[in-house]
């Protein structure tokens, strides 16, 4: 519909959008976020873990942002700091990329180990936990320009909800942590919040991230024996929890038990009978 307008409106629109820009300013009206919740269950009076919400917000909001989101990445790329193990949120990268990766590394450590086991690791509500003081830290110390880190302080201040279902809207709520749902620079937050994690691990090269997804290859040591390796292992997956435990504690991102798992992958065995 935008595209449609006369000229002489998209002028009037770059303006305001340089305006807004110069002064760090939104529209409060930019920051209302209309929530509708899908029940994923069969049960007709679902709870509220049955539901997945959808959050939609103004068309001119997310023009904004990603207007803001093209200089933000400029900077970003240029300062590179967003680590290699991350493929999520970054240009010219997919799901296909990490996966690509993770599945090589596995198969490198297979020619000279019989089992090489990957934890999977699920953060609860990942996006809707964020800590947002913690982020515009991580931000400051990464030297972020100034411009660029009260522009995010005014993108998280003040942000509200209201939560449709079935045509029934609630009342205003206020969304005091988390990335917005729903926007273009949510996922370029949270992978910034989470830049340093797989420094949390012994063997940084071995951490794979897919925005908030994110598999540790375990590649024991080669000279070692079987018994032997999976001590050793077992060893360095307690070290790394414990470390992960500690990073989630200080960054306020709670971990997911129910989703955090452990695989391990064994070299296939020849049968004697074929």
């Amino acid at each position: 519909m935008i595209k449609l307008l006369p000229e002489h409106y998209h002028a009037l629109l770059t303006q305001a959008y340089n305006d807004l820009f110069r002064n760090a300013q939104w529209g409060k009206e930019w920051k209302t976020a209309r929530t509708i919740c899908l029940n994923k269950s069969e049960n007709p009076a679902p709870t509220t873990d049955q539901l997945r919400p959808i959050s939609m917000l103004p068309t001119f909001s997310k023009i904004y942002e990603r207007l803001f989101l093209t200089r933000f990445n400029s900077w970003t790329t240029r300062m590179n700091i967003l680590p290699a193990q991350q493929s999520g949120a970054r240009s010219h990268q997919a799901t296909t990329s990490r996966v690509n990766c993770l599945l090589e590394q596995v198969t490198q450590s297979l020619r000279y180990n019989s089992f090489t086991p990957v934890v999977y690791i699920d953060f609860l509500q990942a996006f809707d936990k964020l800590w947002q003081q913690g982020l515009l830290l991580k931000l400051y110390r990464l030297n972020c320009p100034a411009s660029y880190l009260v522009w995010i302080a005014h993108y998280f201040s003040d942000r509200t909800l209201k939560i449709d279902y079935g045509g029934v809207e609630s009342a205003l709520v206020n969304v005091e942590r988390g990335a917005p749902q729903g926007s273009c620079l949510g996922p370029v937050m949270y992978v910034i919040a989470r830049h340093d994690i797989p420094q949390c691990f012994e063997h940084p090269t071995q951490v794979h991230a897919y925005v908030d997804d994110i598999a540790l290859v375990y590649i024991p040591s080669i000279h070692l024996k079987f018994s032997s390796k999976a001590v050793e292992i077992e060893e360095r997956i307690n070290n790394d929890m414990t470390e992960l435990l500690n990073y989630a504690d200080k960054w306020h991102q709670p971990l997911n038990p129910n989703k955090t798992e452990i695989s391990s992958r064994r070299k296939a065995i020849a049968s004697q009978y074929d």
